[in-house]
């Protein structure tokens, strides 16, 4: 009884929501119905019935006479009853699974629930391992020629190089022509803002010797 009384519940609640998803959705075409399984196999065959009753015997002819004729036949006995029904053959097993039925139209979609609340950052997953190294790829055609860029700025002056070596003596000059006649007349001329050092020669800057002097 207790299985009982828990398939009455569920059986209602079943019921209750077969009848709510036929209100939401609109149902598919039936599928097409399966074959029908095999026949079992027939039951025994009944037993005989019991046999009726011989009909009565005819009456004898006279002694020693002319053979009497022969007596009627007797009434056909009753048809005996039938036997029972023999015990029902063993269920026939059951017929290939009839196709599918199409597919029922998609219900209408229902309305998105809310959101819900973002769940915890999970703690991170252990790194995996480094994997192999791939093949290194073929080396790609050779790109087009640039165009030539602009020349670049002037970079500023190197430093100053080394002192050359003294170069060779240079051939003597050929004597120069005589020059006019001078006169007593001599002036000295002071070098100012001139200065002579103690070791090495010292290059002093003497003005430019002009037409009037030379008069003079």
């Amino acid at each position: 009884m207790k299985p009982i009384r828990l398939l009455l519940p569920i059986t209602f609640v079943c019921l209750i929501s077969i009848a709510g998803c036929k209100k939401d959705k609109t149902p598919g075409p039936a599928g097409a119905t399966g074959a029908t399984g095999a026949n079992g196999a027939t039951g025994a065959q009944g037993a005989t019935g019991a046999t009726g009753p011989a009909g009565p015997q005819g009456p004898a002819g006279p002694a020693g006479g002319p053979q009497g004729p022969a007596g009627a036949t007797g009434a056909t006995g009753a048809t005996g009853a039938t036997g029972a029904t023999g015990p029902a053959g063993p269920q026939g097993p059951a017929g290939p699974q009839g196709p599918a039925g199409s597919t029922g139209a998609t219900g209408a979609t229902g309305a998105t629930g809310a959101t819900g609340a973002t769940g915890a950052q999970g703690p991170a997953g252990p790194k995996g391992a480094t994997g192999a190294t791939g093949a290194t790829g073929a080396t790609g055609p050779k790109g087009a020629t640039g165009a030539t860029g602009a020349t670049g700025a002037t970079g500023p002056a190197g430093p100053q190089g080394p002192k050359g070596a003294t170069g060779a003596t240079g051939a003597t000059g050929a004597t120069g022509a005589t020059g006019a006649s001078g006169n007593a007349n001599v002036q000295s001329f002071i070098l100012v803002n001139q200065s002579v050092v103690a070791a090495g020669l010292t290059t002093l800057t003497i003005p430019a010797i002009t037409q009037s002097i030379v008069d003079q």
